[in-house]
């Protein structure tokens, strides 16, 4: 699978990695695939395993531990858009492959292994508004990645333990294209990804999931915005009457009902 993670601090984005092997080693040590320099971050502090198209996180029993959509975890499968947090630094997960078409079924795919997990029936809360800017004490260029021996070894993965079955969404939303192109459209977001704008383009992403639909900056050079403010890094709640301004085109959220 084409996965890769973007770190950022304090809504900085400071790396970019594709994750290319079995196992990337997260960590303060400058040995690690991916060194983070700061002293909440443990020196091997945690790793990304991929093994049969499916990414897991474990933390190396780190001294502040590891974050999943806000929820400390031990060893658990990610998704695409999930939020991991070690120390200050938020790791972004992307699985490239939802985007690009590689996925034939991507209802299936998303829903088959997110129901997977152990944390399955809990959402990702929506990001507290912005705090007013402040100079960034820590020294942003000492998070990168560094080349690693491929053969670190490790403590096997066991599969998180489904738990039940995700209830059907209270109401379904779509979007109505209010300006651009195809004003007076309307988009139903049926799909677990739906995708705004054209590839090249100042993109975003509508994922839908449980009972929440949820929208996340993909590409170009401007951030969508949501609610006239521009959208941070992650995966943010959207509800009806929300607006949303992708490149050059205004969206409003609506209710479907049931």
């Amino acid at each position: 699978m084409g996965a890769r993670i973007v770190v950022s601090l304090e809504g900085a984005i400071v790396a970019e990695v594709e994750l290319e092997k079995a196992v990337t080693v997260v960590g303060r040590h400058p040995a690690c695939d991916i060194w983070i320099d700061h002293p909440a971050v443990s020196g091997r502090h945690m790793l990304f395993r991929q093994a049969n198209h499916t990414v897991y996180i474990e933390d190396l029993a780190s001294t502040n531990g590891t974050k999943v959509n806000g929820i400390a975890t031990s060893h658990q499968v990610v998704h695409h858009l999930d939020l991991i947090e070690v120390g200050k630094h938020k790791l972004h997960f992307f699985d490239d492959t939802l985007l690009t078409g590689a996925v034939g079924d991507l209802e299936k795919t998303v829903h088959t292994d997110f129901e997977r997990t152990m944390l399955a029936s809990h959402l990702p809360s929506p990001a507290p508004a912005p705090e007013a800017a402040r100079p960034v004490k820590e020294d942003l260029s000492r998070t990168m990645a560094i080349p690693r021996d491929p053969a670190l070894r490790a403590g096997a993965s066991h599969e998180a333990v489904r738990t039940r079955e995700e209830a059907p969404a209270k109401e379904m939303l779509a979007l109505r294209v209010v300006a651009g192109a195809r004003a007076g459209d309307v988009i139903a977001l049926d799909q677990a990804n739906t995708m705004l704008g054209a590839a090249g383009t100042d993109t975003a992403l509508v994922v839908k999931r449980g009972d929440g639909f949820f929208i996340a900056r993909f590409g170009g050079g401007n951030a969508p915005r949501l609610n006239g403010r521009d959208l941070p890094p992650g995966a943010h709640a959207i509800a009806p009457r929300d607006v949303v301004d992708v490149g050059a085109s205004r969206y409003e959220v609506i209710g479907l009902g049931r």
